[in-house]
């Protein structure tokens, strides 16, 4: 039923399952700005370790997003001003400050469609979601990897992850040293490190650090064993 009834605009408009967000009894700065925020103190074990802030610390819930911002999708948008094409990328704003507000969405915008440019010829990809449970749960960390390989060298790389940020968090220190490089796992080791040297863990989220380096490391071998 949810599937029948559900939209590409609705999955990337989601809001966020942390608890705080949905009960009233608990301060939460997303859903009344300036009442605090209850999980950076409180049960975080599911938060952000990446683009997080003093007023939230809230994951982004969508796996469809994570892999759109791999592809690079653009997200057009209908406005009482108009339309105009967004890099999903920039659609997504952190929290900062401000974080009941999520994106770059206007009073009276919809999302129209969605659309992905052309992948680089000999595109290969891999999404993998790591979660507490096998079906119908949100992402403790997941990564999305674009890649073309050849001559056993990466010549173009995108990586996208999801359950670890306050959005769908594109990986560019990754991508940096993997590109133009012949790999092993003293370089994966090398991007994935670089992806995290920013991670801010809470009391309870610190395992997150080593899931998403694994994760990362993972995706980037269901794409290598993909190479013909």
């Amino acid at each position: 039923q949810l599937r029948n009834m559900a939209t590409t605009g609705g999955n990337l408009l989601q809001r966020t399952r942390c608890v705080y967000f949905r009960t009233h009894a608990m301060a939460c700065n997303k859903r009344e700005p300036g009442s605090g925020c209850s999980a950076i103190d409180g049960e975080n074990r599911t938060m952000a370790v990446l683009g997080g802030s003093l007023h939230c610390v809230a994951t982004h819930p969508s796996d469809m997003a994570v892999a759109l911002v791999a592809l690079e999708a653009s997200i057009h948008i209908q406005g009482i001003r108009g339309g105009r094409t967004i890099p999903i990328q920039e659609f997504y704003l952190v929290p900062g400050t401000t974080p009941h507000i999520e994106n770059i969405m206007q009073p009276g915008d919809v999302i129209t469609y969605v659309t992905i440019p052309s992948l680089p010829v000999k595109s290969l990809s891999a999404y993998l979601k790591l979660r507490d449970r096998a079906s119908y749960e949100f992402a403790l960390a997941s990564a999305a990897v674009v890649a073309v390989v050849e001559n056993e060298q990466i010549r173009h790389i995108r990586i996208a992850l999801g359950g670890l940020a306050t959005k769908p968090w594109r990986a560019h220190e990754a991508e940096a040293t993997l590109v133009g490089k012949r790999l092993n796992e003293a370089i994966i080791r090398s991007a994935t490190d670089a992806t995290m040297a920013d991670a801010r863990p809470l009391s309870h989220n610190g395992f997150k650090l080593k899931l998403a380096r694994r994760c990362i490391a993972e995706a980037i071998h269901m794409v290598m064993e993909q190479v013909g």
